[in-house]
């Protein structure tokens, strides 16, 4: 019964940061995106391509579609679980264990 307990709370760690990163990762894309525009390139040399964010998400959307706002997802999900889920089930683990023994 312990066993079920524990790992149901790596599962819900798990399944929470999963959701989080499947919201957030467009917002991380379009940031990337935004930052490193010329960044290689002399300063003044390159074509502006996102006046602001908004202009990279609507952009990025028009040229790529709604996937393109996703791309990256599945190395952002896999590093969300591995890190995530572990360090959250975790520490629910240690509370009900210390709890437990009081």
């Amino acid at each position: 019964y312990k066993i079920v307990s524990y790992s149901k709370e790596y599962l819900v760690g798990g399944s929470a940061t999963a959701t989080a990163g499947l919201f957030t990762n467009p917002l991380d894309l379009v940031k990337t995106r935004f930052q490193l525009q010329g960044e290689l390139q002399t300063r003044g040399a390159y074509e502006v391509k996102y006046r602001n964010i908004f202009d990279a998400f609507i952009k990025i959307g028009r040229h790529e579609g709604i996937t393109g706002l996703q791309k990256g997802l599945t190395s952002a999900l896999a590093y969300q679980l591995a890190m995530n889920s572990t360090r959250l089930g975790t520490y629910q683990t240690i509370v009900k264990f210390r709890n437990h023994e009081k």
